[in-house]
């Protein structure tokens, strides 16, 4: 479950469609990743760049996070660095109060400003004045890892769930030698870093104040301190921090190994970061077996995403081919479309670099084939017509196994025909698949055409339930209305 938890790939689906080879353009893009863990993303779209840019090299960095962080803020300043900047929005308004990003394409920004493509907060993080200056590329979320072979030695069956907890479990999976010194920490608690304690003290301080201690303010850019009015919480959470690093309640200790690394090394048993933490320990700590769970709750229970965003540099002399790098990222074909539908079952690396096992992308072509798209797996899925899309999503539907599938108007703005087809393919599903289907639908015929069950609503209350053969006049007045003497005039289809 852990691996499904931690990120979220915000990658746009935008219309990529280049034409011919430009063999004009000549020179390299260099791209500095923070990240490593993305880096087969962007070897993806490097092959895909090649063939429109045959003769412009890309060089593709990967650092650890840190050495990532100050190596762009020596260079950049100094007009070098990257062509393109994968920038997270800790280190983002940095770049752009310094004058370092170029001006974003008109389709870019368009797709940035549109609110069915990016979320309003995330547009907010890239945007200055009303103007975007990068894409928000993915989202990933700070989760609680916890040792799962520690955790079983101390009789602990499952994570903590609650903010009590995490300092109960802390302070029950310490361990000490014969002098009294830590060897072990319960929960290793962020002391040092460009942030220092600030930022984790923070995640503690969302779950008891319900909102971060830097919100965004009322213009983009802008922050609203809100430690005053939750002035208890902040408290509360700066006690626990003391307490739990000096006195009795010890549970962590400067003299440890920490964060990841101490993780990774088996000198924590619990401690809180983003999904970058996955492959690191993995490779650091291979015999280490660990599991993640959400932030445990106090009054809220979530946590805050963190975002990676692109930009580009405004000293790159090839700024038109690296916002295409730019677009080429974003690209999906309709068999990915399907895939989405298996992201939850599959390691989040895999899902974010489109990796599917081969068992997966078997099933997809099957889903593809039984809407009669398996021809089609490899074109564009803006490239469909509209009811080649509906089926597309029915696919979709189809390669998360489900036990029951909710359609929600599947045949809004098709024609007839259209409607035929795609309600005959769900029909087909509920019968081969034996999969109950839940679907909503205005027109009175389609419903009584292919239903075996149907539920009246009117004004969020059930007025009718029961087999189409039970509809009669009276049932469709009151499911549909009219004013008193003036029915609804909704005719009853003949049967």
């Amino acid at each position: 479950m852990f691996k499904r938890l931690m990120i979220a790939a915000a990658c746009l689906l935008l219309s990529v469609q280049f034409g011919a080879a430009d063999e004009k353009t000549k020179g390299k893009i260099s791209i500095w990743l923070g990240y490593p863990e993305t880096l087969d993303a962007f070897k993806l779209g490097q092959a895909e760049f090649k063939k429109k840019y045959p003769n412009v090299d890309v060089e593709i960095l990967t650092f650890e996070l840190r050495e990532f962080e100050a190596k762009l803020a020596v260079s950049v300043p100094a007009g070098s660095g990257p062509d393109i900047l994968a920038l997270h929005d800790f280190i983002f308004p940095r770049y752009y109060e310094g004058g370092s990003l170029a001006d974003m394409p008109d389709d870019l920004a368009k797709a940035v400003n549109d609110k069915a493509i990016i979320d309003t907060p995330f547009r907010d993080i890239v945007t200055r004045e009303g103007k975007p200056w990068g894409l928000p590329w993915w989202s990933g979320r700070n989760g609680l890892f916890y040792n799962t072979d520690h955790l079983k030695a101390a009789g602990l069956d499952a994570p903590p769930k609650t903010y009590a907890e995490v300092w109960q479990y802390a302070e029950k999976l310490t361990q000490k030698n014969d002098k009294g010194e830590l060897t072990r920490a319960g929960i290793s608690l962020r002391l040092t870093g460009p942030s220092g304690g600030t930022q984790k003290f923070g995640y503690f301080y969302y779950q008891l104040a319900g909102e971060q201690m830097f919100e965004p303010g009322k213009k983009p850019g802008t922050v609203r301190v809100t430690i005053a009015k939750n002035i208890d919480a902040a408290a509360r959470v700066l006690l626990d921090h003391v307490e739990h690093l000096h006195g009795p309640k010890k549970s962590d200790d400067w003299a440890l190994k920490h964060d990841a690394q101490g993780f990774a090394g088996g000198a924590a048993a619990m401690f809180m970061r983003e999904s970058w933490v996955i492959p690191f320990v993995k490779k650091n700590g291979p015999d280490v077996k660990f599991g993640v769970a959400p932030v445990p709750r106090d009054k809220a229970w979530g946590a805050f995403n963190l975002i990676e965003i692109l930009s580009v540099n405004k000293d790159s002399t090839l700024k038109d081919a690296a916002w295409d790098f730019v677009r080429i990222l974003q690209d999906q074909a309709i068999l990915d479309n399907v895939l989405a539908g298996r992201l939850g079952y599959v390691p989040v690396l895999s899902s974010l670099l489109g990796r599917f096992p081969a068992g997966d992308r078997d099933l997809a072509l099957a889903c593809l084939a039984q809407v009669g798209l398996a021809h089609l797996a490899e074109r564009r899925a803006d490239t469909l017509s509209g009811g080649e899309q509906q089926r597309v999503a029915i696919a979709r539907a189809l390669a998360q196994v489900p036990a029951v599938i909710l359609a929600d108007e599947p045949t809004a703005s098709l024609d007839p025909a259209l409607t035929t087809e795609i309600m005959g393919i769900l029909k087909a599903i509920n019968v081969e698949r034996g999969l109950t289907l839940v679907v909503s639908q205005h027109q009175l015929e389609t419903a009584l055409a292919y239903a075996t069950r149907l539920v009246g609503l009117r004004h969020g209350r059930v007025t009718f339930d029961g087999p189409p053969s039970a509809v009669t006049p009276a049932v469709v007045q009151a499911i549909y209305g009219g004013e008193e003497g003036n029915p609804a005039r909704v005719p009853l289809p003949k049967r």
